[in-house]
Parts: structure tokens; C-alpha cells; sequence
């Protein structure tokens, strides 16, 4: 369905390059404009797949929202840099975590928020030349994050949350590690920094 709306705004020759253009192409198609975000976060992710898929896992950020933490048994430790998971297996952060370490990620990260979000990317623009970022949260705050790293001309890809919510939430893994294994083959998985 949003492929579709998608589709006739590119062919109405709709400006996507904002939430709020897109809105006002949704009102004119008669569209909810309720999606606007939905179709924004699409769009963005399309137009920075390549840069996403052309950067190592080194130069890779990976931001997992804390919400996705089993509330009842996380072990996790909360420090400056957002929670060091424990992989105790309470929850689908071990699994993410550990599929993103065994294709050589090493920026991973497990945030309450996006003022901590902004507050590390300032030590990774420092630390690397050049970089993309992946985020998992919900649809507004993936958006509000589009917006502002498109400003800044960050490559970055989003995911949304299946299951919202402050607490408890639920992404869909498989989805995620489709996201991570972007730019490599087959024969790569696994490889670490050799895509």
C-alpha cells in the first residue's frame, strides 16, 4: 500500500523531500496524511540505501532504543553512552547485538533517547571521516531523526517499531538483520569489515 501512494506521488512529481511536502501531496491525493512519516522514513531510506550499503561496518552507527529491553529482566548497565547490554537473552537487543558484532560492527548502541543519539554522534563525527547510521524507534522520533540528519547529510537507514510503546516494544529482527547485511553478498556475511 505505501509503495503504491508512494508511486503516485513520485509520478504526480510530488516533492518529498520534507514531512510537510509530503503531507500536503498526501491531502492532495486524498491520502491520510497520517503517513507522512511513514512515506518520509521510506523515501530517506531509499535515497541513502547506497551510501549505507557502500560503508564497512566500522563506519557504521547502530542506534537500538532502550524501550526494546525486557523491562522485568534486563541485566543491562546504563552508562554515558547509553546501556551496555549483558546478552542475558531476556530479550531480541542479544540477538541484534551479537548479529551485528559478527559482521564487524562496532558502533552499537542502546539509547533512552535522541539527545543521547545526537550527543554520541558528535564523538563518532570526530572519531571517523565518514559515516551512516541505522536507528530503530518509533515512526515520529525515526522521523524527527531523518530530518535532522538529512540537514546534516548523514546517510542513514530507519526501522520502525512492530510494537510501540515506552516500554516493552518489539522490532522485527529479521527485518533488522536484513538491514545489516546491506552491502554484503552471501559470501561476505560473517567477513567482518570486507564488504
Amino acid at each position: 500500500m505505501i509503495d503504491k501512494i508512494i508511486s503516485r506521488l513520485i509520478s504526480m512529481g510530488a516533492d518529498l523531500s520534507s514531512k510537510n511536502a509530503i503531507k500536503g501531496a498526501l491531502k492532495i491525493l486524498g491520502e491520510d496524511e497520517g503517513l507522512a512519516d511513514l512515506v518520509y522514513i521510506i523515501v530517506k531510506n531509499r535515497a541513502y540505501r547506497k551510501d549505507w550499503e557502500n560503508l564497512p561496518p566500522s563506519k557504521r552507527v547502530i542506534f537500538l532504543p532502550q524501550c526494546l529491553r525486557n523491562s522485568k529482566n534486563c541485566q543491562a548497565e546504563l552508562t554515558e553512552k547509553g546501556y551496555v547490554c549483558k546478552k542475558c537473552g531476556s530479550c531480541d537487543v542479544a540477538e541484534i547485538v551479537e548479529f551485528a558484532e559478527s559482521l564487524g560492527y562496532r558502533h552499537i548502541y542502546i539509547v533512552p533517547g535522541g539527545s543521547m543519539v545526537y550527543r554520541i554522534l558528535k564523538e563518532v563525527v570526530a572519531e571517523l571521516d565518514s559515516f551512516a547510521t541505522l536507528g530503530v524507534a518509533c515512526v515520529p522520533e525515526l522521523c524527527e531523526a531523518s530530518e535532522r540528519l538529512s540537514m546534516k547529510g548523514v546517510p542513514h537507514q530507519c526501522i520502525p517499531l512492530k510494537k510501540t510503546g515506552c516500554v516493552d516494544t518489539e522490532v522485527d529482527v529479521d527485518e533488522v538483520k536484513r538491514f545489516l547485511k546491506t552491502g554484503f553478498s552471501d559470501e561476505e556475511e560473517g567477513a567482518g569489515d570486507n564488504p
